[in-house]
């Protein structure tokens, strides 16, 4: 059972050790992924190898912040009472230009997001963690 507290009223996510010097970068307002020294892939979400070659010849990059809105949807009814205060809210898959994918929120007017659109990242603290959403580049 994984222990997810909530500051404020944010739910927290779950922190693999794998990705924690993801975590530690996104509380310096930097978005970091791994990459494969061996075959040159992004490897995400976070690993102990490549789930591309099967290496363990891992490093951290630091990612432009910029990716293409890949598919999307709008929450109009929150989970919990902190997210049904910011309804409506966009969430989504963004390809990063980098060649992973992220899930994560896109801070922008709902009519105005489509797939295919490009996007940079910003931080918002949410909680005890700082997390990356997404806003039209």
């Amino acid at each position: 059972m994984t222990d997810t507290q909530t500051p404020n009223g944010w739910p927290q996510p779950y922190r693999l050790p794998d990705a924690e010097p993801y975590w530690a970068a996104l509380s310096e307002d930097r978005l970091t992924y791994q990459h494969c020294k061996d075959c040159a892939q992004a490897v995400w979400p976070a690993h102990s190898f490549c789930t591309h070659c099967g290496s363990r010849s891992l490093d951290w990059r630091q990612s432009s912040g910029y990716g293409t809105v890949w598919s999307h949807s709008t929450i109009m009814r929150g989970p919990t009472p902190v997210w049904a205060g910011i309804v409506p809210y966009t969430v989504g898959f963004i390809q990063m230009d980098e060649g992973y994918f992220l899930f994560s929120q896109i801070d922008a007017d709902p009519e105005a997001i489509e797939i295919g659109q490009r996007v940079a990242v910003r931080f918002a603290q949410r909680g005890a963690q700082k997390l990356p959403l997404f806003v039209p580049a």
